[in-house]
């Protein structure tokens, strides 16, 4: 294989960057109380840990962005089995808030579930690539895809993580689906994985309770316990206004939103810039959604085209739900808003993951030359 190679889309490695720089300011902002009363660490913590993820994520962005991206289908025989071992080290390592869902390497940690959602997007583009011709026999075509998929959402749960277990499930959704999967069949899938879904939180009191307050986060007794979170973060939107209060002035951060650099740093950025601001950053996100499409629509390789509608997803249903999740439009789940929430793993893995679309997007051709093999 030796396609054309042409410049990567530099309005996609822009968003990217904006979107980091972003995230490491609203970082800073955000964690500085947290880190100093909560941790007693310095005020800075958060901020230098998230600049150094960067900085290395900055090298597997221009690393994978000049590695060619068919490479990656070879890569998968150390991937899959390096992937499926790491989501069972985890259980090796002292459990952090009750769950297993890092590896531990000092004062640094893995989260491993990030490198297996990657590494499922590789993975479906290239045995639906592989058994295009068997998509209309279910067992034959969707079969295999599903069951290393459920078995690496399995593990995940096992931790337990169903909020990562479910963004695995769906980003793989969405690779079939792209990958001309029949409806049908993907109904066969949806449907079971949908009911499991909903036994798994009715039956778990937390999970249960979590749903409820959802309903009414600011009911008195949600208000003090399940509903407390949700409730924070919309006070920190409704304070933020038009323009909001400028960078460092949030009020919820001092100890009133819980840990205000992570998944719900979203608020923070509300609130210190505003509806004007969130609008901004939501479009930042749409563009890079946008590009990324593009790129899968102008790819000429159905690898390459699979593969980039499985990062594209991946990024767009993180960013939906989490932005769903801070505005009070969907129950709470744990899922970060990437480049912006704190977190290495995420971080890395992102990055690295962007800097693979940047390479596909060297090798798409114009619209009317597309004709995939």
């Amino acid at each position: 294989m030796n396609p054309t190679r042409h410049r990567p889309d530099f309005v996609l490695l822009i968003v990217i960057l904006l979107l980091v720089s972003i995230g490491l300011l609203t970082i800073y902002s955000a964690s500085i109380i947290w880190a100093y009363q909560k941790l007693g660490v310095s005020p800075n913590h958060f901020f230098i840990r998230q600049c150094i993820f960067s900085i290395i994520g900055l090298f597997f962005l221009f690393l994978t962005m000049n590695m060619p991206y068919w490479n990656w289908r070879k890569l998968l025989v150390l991937m899959l089995p390096g992937s499926f071992f790491m989501l069972l080290l985890v259980f090796v390592f002292e459990p952090v808030k009750d769950v297993h869902r890092w590896i531990q390497l000092g004062s640094f940690s893995i989260q491993p579930s990030e490198v297996a959602t990657l590494t499922i997007i590789i993975y479906c583009a290239h045995i639906l690539t592989k058994k295009k011709d068997k998509l209309q026999d279910f067992k034959k075509g969707i079969v295999p895809p599903m069951v290393i998929t459920g078995l690496f959402a399995f593990l995940v749960l096992l931790q337990p993580d169903m909020d990562a277990a479910a963004l695995i499930v769906v980003t793989a959704l969405a690779v079939m689906f792209a990958a001309g999967t029949p409806l049908l069949h993907l109904a066969r899938v949806v449907l079971p994985a949908t009911f499991l879904a909903f036994i798994f939180i009715f039956t778990s009191e937390w999970r249960r309770q979590r749903v409820l307050a959802f309903l009414d986060p600011f009911a008195e007794e949600n208000l003090q316990d399940w509903g407390f979170q949700q409730a924070h973060s919309l006070y920190a939107i409704a304070s933020g206004g038009w323009m909001g209060k400028g960078l460092g002035r949030s009020i919820e951060k001092f100890l009133y939103l819980p840990e205000p650099h992570t998944d719900f740093i979203f608020a923070i950025f509300i609130e210190e810039w505003g509806i004007i601001g969130g609008v901004f950053l939501i479009s930042l996100f749409a563009i890079l959604i946008w590009r990324g499409g593009r790129i899968a629509a102008r790819l000429p390789d159905r690898f390459g085209a699979l593969m980039a509608v499985g990062i594209t997803s991946m990024i767009g249903v993180a960013v939906v739900i989490n932005i769903g999740v801070v505005t009070g439009t969907i129950p709470v789940m744990g899922i970060p808003l990437p480049f912006i929430t704190y977190g290495g793993s995420a971080l890395v893995i992102k990055m690295m993951a962007m800097g693979i679309l940047l390479n596909l997007s060297r090798y798409t051709v114009e619209d009317h030359h597309v004709s995939r093999r």
